[in-house]
């Protein structure tokens, strides 16, 4: 049987995706549009961040009985109708309340699919469905940025939002006419509270939670920065070179797929997780230099970096727990929905006080930091192995 998932889930992954970051690549042509500073704007990106930090460790839950594929279905819906209603908005308070509207929509579709994916996968194959999963998201995350800035160029801003409502649509009415066999038909488990204060009990679990957080808080915060830098560098650069400017954002999907066999040529976690470091502080360097070229070069280097280090401590936390892994990934996933959140608004904000180049100065101090609680994770876990075990979860 084969790992991949059903094709009408992973394209309702890539919309979903897509979805989420349709607004970035537009930032400054909706600052301009609605007359909102570019902190202000960058709004439209942390308001739906944030309630996916929140949602994961609640919808456990409120979805209780919940038949996934029906999840899959209302809140795809939701989504669209939000995407449909953001085409047609009139006022900057619209805009970012359905954001909101989106954030509460996006977890319970996230959770939806990877649970359909998951759950569908022939037995022994759902490290490979989930590697799947993963890549599809970083296209989606692409494919939201680059075509919403080539459809705004060539449509306008409102057209962008347009689409991907239409898409979504389409996709939903796939996905019902597969019907439940398009993946499992099963339903949301409830976990105790106990449990979230068992899992924070592991101490390397702890540090690698940290070190996502702060991950995904300096990658999420600088691509919101990204469209003004470049706007700054030259004034006339439209929404399409803007999308354009996140096609390093492509290598996660290698980095995804091929994780495992780079992760086995080269050796050690530690190895490892010092190679994303050293890759995403090459790339975060290159957006120092006052060019547009290095901007886009250095998107690589800093995308490679960032997805490595996410796939590996994804792995790592599933790897090191035998149960509890729903709430152990509700954790990450809301450790790494937060720090985006922050990151959104906060680094726009940065950039505006304090300037390009002192910015990238506080994002190498927090990528700095993000390799310390790397390293104390795993000293963790070499330097007292009987405590871990007897602390972790079993």
């Amino acid at each position: 049987m084969r790992a991949r998932p059903p094709a009408s889930l992973l394209l309702l992954t890539l919309l979903a995706f897509g979805s989420l970051y349709t607004p970035q690549p537009l930032l400054p042509e909706l600052a301009a549009s609605f007359g909102v500073q570019p902190a202000s704007a960058s709004l439209l990106i942390s308001v739906t961040m944030l309630p996916l930090a929140v949602a994961p460790l609640l919808y456990g839950f409120l979805l209780e009985g919940v038949p996934v594929q029906r999840m899959i279905f209302w809140s795809g819906l939701g989504l669209a109708g939000c995407q449909w209603g953001l085409s047609v908005a009139v006022e900057w308070w619209q805009l970012v309340a359905l954001r909101g509207i989106e954030g509460l929509c996006l977890p319970a579709l996230f959770t939806a699919l990877m649970t359909s994916i998951s759950t569908g996968a022939p037995a022994g194959r759902i490290r490979q469905s989930i590697a799947w999963y993963i890549a599809t998201s970083i296209l989606g995350g692409f494919s939201g940025r680059a075509l919403s800035g080539i459809i705004a160029d060539s449509l306008g801003w409102r057209a962008a939002f347009g689409v991907w409502a239409l898409g979504l649509v389409a996709g939903l009415l796939l996905q019902q006419r597969r019907g439940a066999g398009a993946g499992a038909a099963g339903h949301f488990v409830r976990p105790h509270p106990r449990i979230f204060g068992e899992v924070l009990a592991d101490r390397p679990i702890r540090y690698a939670y940290a070190s996502i957080f702060l991950v995904f808080l300096v990658f999420a915060g600088l691509l919101n920065a990204l469209p003004f830098r470049l706007r700054d560098l030259a004034p006339d650069t439209g929404s399409g070179a803007i999308g354009l400017a996140y096609t390093g954002y492509l290598i996660g999907v290698v980095m995804a797929l091929g994780g495992e066999p780079l992760s086995r040529r080269i050796g050690s976690e530690a190895r490892v997780l010092a190679l994303g470091i050293v890759i995403w502080l090459l790339g975060l360097a290159l957006f120092w230099l006052p060019e547009r070229w290095t901007l886009y070069a250095g998107m690589l280097g800093f995308c490679a970096g960032m997805f490595l280090l996410h796939g590996r401590l994804s792995g790592h936390v599933n790897q090191r727990v035998q149960r509890y892994r729903g709430v152990v990934n509700g954790l990450y996933i809301s450790c790494y929905y937060l720090g985006g959140s922050l990151g959104s608004w906060l680094v726009p904000l940065m950039h505006r006080e304090l300037g390009w180049q002192p910015m990238l100065v506080v994002l190498a101090t927090l990528v700095a930091a993000a390799a310390a609680a790397l390293s104390r994770m795993l000293r963790a876990e070499t330097a007292t192995p009987q405590e871990a075990r007897r602390q972790g979860p079993s």
